[in-house]
C-alpha cells in the first residue's frame, strides 16, 4: 500500500530532523570541550604538579645533603661537593620555574630562591673561611638558613597537594556534567523520535490535504 506525505507533514518532519541534527552537533561540541578540559587537567596534574613535586623533592634532598656536609664541619668534603650540589639545585630550580605556577606558589618560589641564595652566600664564606666566627659552632650559624629553605619547600609541597586535589575535583565535575548531558541527549532524542512519528503519521487537516 502506497501513501504520500502532505506538504505540511514534510515540513514538520524536516523541522524535527533539523532539530535532531542541531542537537547532535551541539552535544558533540559540548562533549569535545569537556574532553579538552579533562585532557588539559590531566596534563596539568602530571607536568605542573607531579613533576613539580619531584623537582621539589630532589631540591630538598640536595639541601639536606648540603646540610649534613656543612654541619659536619668537614670543609674538604664541602669543597668537593659544593659545585656539584649547587649545579644540581640550579637545574632543578630552572625546571620548577618552567612549570605553571599559581600566584601563591610564585610568591613562595621567589622566597625559596632568595633563601637558597642566602644559604649559598653563607656557604661560600664558610668554604673560603671568611666572615664566620671561629668560636661559634657551624651548625648554629647555618641552621637559620636551612630552616628558611625547608619552610619554603614545605609550603610548596602543600600547594602541590592542594592544587592537584583542585584540578582532579574539576575534572570529576566536568565528567559528571558530560554524563548528565549525554543522558539528557538520549532522553531528548527519544522524545523527538516520538514527535517525528506523530508529525509524520498525524492525519492532516482538510486545508493541508
Amino acid at each position: 500500500m502506497r501513501w504520500k506525505l502532505s506538504l505540511a507533514q514534510r515540513i514538520r518532519a524536516g523541522a524535527a530532523l533539523a532539530v535532531v541534527f542541531l542537537l547532535i552537533i551541539a552535544t558533540n561540541l559540548i562533549d569535545k570541550n569537556h574532553f579538552r578540559i579533562v585532557k588539559e587537567n590531566l596534563t596539568t596534574v602530571y607536568e605542573d604538579r607531579l613533576l613539580a613535586k619531584n623537582y621539589l623533592y630532589r631540591i630538598s634532598r640536595n639541601i639536606q645533603q648540603k646540610k649534613e656536609i656543612l654541619q659536619s664541619a668537614e670543609a674538604n668534603n664541602l669543597k668537593e661537593l659544593h659545585h656539584a650540589i649547587n649545579d644540581s639545585i640550579d637545574i632543578l630550580i630552572d625546571k620548577f620555574a618552567s612549570t605553571k605556577l599559581t600566584e601563591r606558589e610564585s610568591i613562595r618560589f621567589t622566597s625559596l630562591q632568595e633563601n637558597i641564595r642566602e644559604l649559598k652566600k653563607f656557604e661560600n664564606a664558610y668554604v673560603s673561611d671568611e666572615s664566620i666566627a671561629p668560636e661559634a659552632p657551624i651548625s648554629t650559624n647555618s641552621e637559620q638558613y636551612f630552616q628558611a629553605v625547608f619552610q619554603d619547600l614545605d609550603a610548596l609541597f602543600k600547594i602541590q597537594l592542594e592544587e592537584s586535589s583542585r584540578v582532579i575535583s574539576s575534572s570529576n565535575q566536568t565528567i559528571q556534567s558530560s554524563d548528565l548531558i549525554t543522558k539528557l541527549e538520549i532522553g531528548a532524542l527519544i522524545v523527538i523520535g516520538i514527535l517525528i512519528q506523530l508529525l509524520i503519521f498525524l492525519k492532516p487537516s482538510k486545508h493541508e490535504q
